[in-house]
């Protein structure tokens, strides 16, 4: 049917409906169409009707952008589908039309790649929608990576049976809280919810992790800097069309694990469970109308950062994991292991010290060497040590040399001969003077010479954790640098992009001050409420702030007042009883390597929040899911 033969005889026949258009604007118009055919199906106007056979016209959608692609009216456009429909629904003409997908495809809501399940019906035994394509429908902008053309924009799209409750997607099936993949697997791969990949990537990754050694780190690199062929995201698009070491991990264990199945000729079914979804009568308040109609809704979640970590590669924000927790460096930057430990200092150091041969350099050294071997000293690293809860409840004998180095930059005072170095405490003084050992006069005051010093390892800063006033703990990502407010709108939009089901109404955070006027002008907040949570607001904020005052004062937004405006409507503090919580972990897993670490925080929460969605089913607040968002 899609031969040229074909399509000559067809032009034959009706000859004057295409007799004004080009060749070129011919095949673009059967590329275009042929690579819509998922799309058209989706919009048929009765499911019942056969995907073998064309629809006999073309929604106004398509028929616009058509027109808008191959620069032909409307009306031409119907007559080219009247006369060609059989050729697009039964064979393609390669074509490079990638321009026109970026420019005029992203515009329209359409893409190149449309990531859809493999079947368009229910697959379930004895569904009773029986031969009736599915409609409801969520997409979502994700990125695909290949081999041959980089990092591409796509669209991923889910398919859902609302009789058997099943989501279709394009690697697997969701049933209630379990996820199957299909046996027969596309050659694509889902690794996050935005991030797909060839499996021919993910085979080079493995083959080179497996014959040269290459580390994941170095994946990523070989990707980012010579696969993507320097290609970046389009304004606006919610994905970065780069790759991380987790997406390497990621790929490498799902298709290992898809293989072993096939080798075991079993599915794979895993857990599948999105708390974003998640609310309930305690998070979430519904507004109806005098006929009892719902007519909005207000959801409310507490952002707030709690100080548990690992260790971390002493270079300040860098992310890749150590090999070893007694490192102090990343394999990327080993060799700043030779560097002097004076921050700003590339000199290489001395053998058998941490610091270069400059001699206020050594000065310092020896300072933090004596310091370090005080008793006030050894106690303090006892006591970061225990923290909240021990890690062993028997005491145990601790070696000198199991206690680590300070785990954070560190200043010193040199006075004016540069023999004398003070470290200088929180409070922004020097500690009382420590002689080393240097000849002269050494009563003077320092000066205010200042160096800092990283002795020993850096930690991340804080794990930021997205809670429901409800207990549900929504989110976690760890901060390796500082709790900086750009950093927390990117968690927020990370977890939110792509679904306006799930945007929370409201957010409280201890800085909305500040975090309000960073996103005034970025339409994902624009229909999100920012304000203070009330324990902060009136200890911690300035009466005198009038911005504040104005934006961020929480009595301002009446949605969140009790019943009568008595009272608060919803837990703002939940954050902080979280983190009493979460912090009590905090000795358990603070020399964990990050892989682990990660795991065992996300499995701590799983449990958690199992445990938290029961009690409000029993105490009645009805704990449910929102529905996935349609097109």
């Amino acid at each position: 049917m899609g031969t040229f033969y074909h399509l000559l005889r067809l032009l034959e026949k009706d000859p004057d409906v295409i007799s004004c258009l080009s060749l070129t604007t011919l095949v673009r118009f059967i590329v275009l169409a042929t690579n819509l055919k998922d799309d058209i199906i989706l919009v048929l106007q009765s499911a019942a009707a056969p995907v073998s056979e064309p629809p006999a016209v073309l929604s106004p959608a398509f028929n616009a952008f058509l027109a808008a692609a191959c620069s032909i009216s409307p009306a031409q456009v119907h007559d080219a589908w009247s006369l060609l429909q059989g050729v697009v629904w039964n064979g393609a003409i390669d074509m490079d039309v990638s321009t026109l997908w970026t420019n005029d495809a992203q515009q329209k809501g359409f893409a190149e790649h449309s990531l859809y399940p493999p079947s368009h019906y229910c697959t379930q035994l004895g569904c009773r929608r029986g031969k009736q394509t599915l409609k409801k429908v969520e997409q979502r902008e994700v990125v695909l990576i290949t081999l041959a053309h980089g990092p591409c924009a796509a669209k991923a799209v889910q398919l859902y049976c609302q009789v058997c409750e099943v989501g279709y997607r394009h690697n697997y099936s969701v049933s209630g809280s379990v996820r199957t993949y299909y046996d027969e697997q596309p050659e694509t791969i889902q690794v996050t919810d935005h991030v797909f990949m060839e499996q021919s990537v993910v085979e080079l990754f493995k083959t080179a992790m497996d014959v040269s050694w290459t580390s994941a780190t170095n994946c990523v690199r070989l990707y980012n800097i010579c696969l993507s062929q320097g290609k970046r995201a389009p304004e606006g698009y919610c994905v970065k069309f780069e790759i991380t070491g987790d997406h390497v991990w990621d790929a490498f264990v799902i298709t290992a694990l898809l293989e072993d199945c096939n080798r075991r000729m079993t599915s794979l079914k895993v857990p599948h469970t999105d708390v974003r979804r998640h609310y309930c009568d305690r998070c979430t308040r519904m507004y109806a109308n005098d006929q009892g109609i719902t007519t909005h809704k207000v959801s409310v979640v507490v952002v707030d950062g709690i100080t548990v970590g690992h260790p971390c590669c002493s270079v300040y924000n860098c992310h890749i994991p150590l090999s070893n927790n007694h490192h102090r460096f990343c394999p990327t930057h080993s060799n700043h292991d030779g560097r002097c430990s004076i921050i700003a200092c590339d000199l290489p150091v001395v053998r058998g010290r941490r610091t270069c041969s400059t001699p206020a350099h050594q000065h310092v050294e020896k300072t933090y060497e004596l310091r370090g071997q005080s008793r006030f000293q050894l106690q303090e690293c006892l006591a970061r040590a225990r923290v909240a809860h021990p890690n062993d409840a028997v005491g145990q004998d601790v070696e000198i040399a199991m206690l680590h180095a300070p785990e954070a930059e560190e200043e010193y005072e040199l006075n004016d001969a540069g023999t004398l170095a003070l470290p200088v405490l929180d409070s922004g003084g020097p500690t009382p003077v420590v002689d080393i050992g240097t000849t002269g006069g050494l009563t003077g005051q320092p000066t205010k010479r200042r160096l800092k010093a990283m002795f020993g390892r850096r930690r991340t800063h804080n794990e930021q954790l997205i809670v429901a006033p409800c207990g549900m703990i929504i989110a976690r990502q760890t901060f390796f640098g500082a709790e900086g407010v750009a950093s927390v709108v990117q968690f927020i939009k990370n977890v939110y992009a792509g679904d306006d089901t799930i945007k929370p109404d409201h957010i409280f955070f201890d800085n909305n001050c500040t975090l309000s006027k960073m996103v005034k002008d970025d339409p994902f907040f624009e229909r999100i409420g920012l304000s203070v949570d009330v324990f902060h607001f009136n200890c911690k904020h300035s009466e005198s702030d009038t911005y504040c005052q104005e934006n961020c004062n929480p009595v301002n937004f009446p949605e969140l007042l009790g019943d009568n405006g008595k009272g608060w409507r919803f837990n703002s503090s939940i954050a902080e009883q979280t983190n009493g919580w979460f912090g009590g972990y905090h000795s358990i897993c603070r020399e964990m390597l990050a892989h682990k670490y990660n795991f065992f925080c996300d499995e701590l929460i799983l449990r958690r929040n199992r445990r938290t969605e029961d009690r409000l089913r029993q105490d009645g607040y009805k704990p449910r899911r929102w529905p996935r968002q349609r097109l």
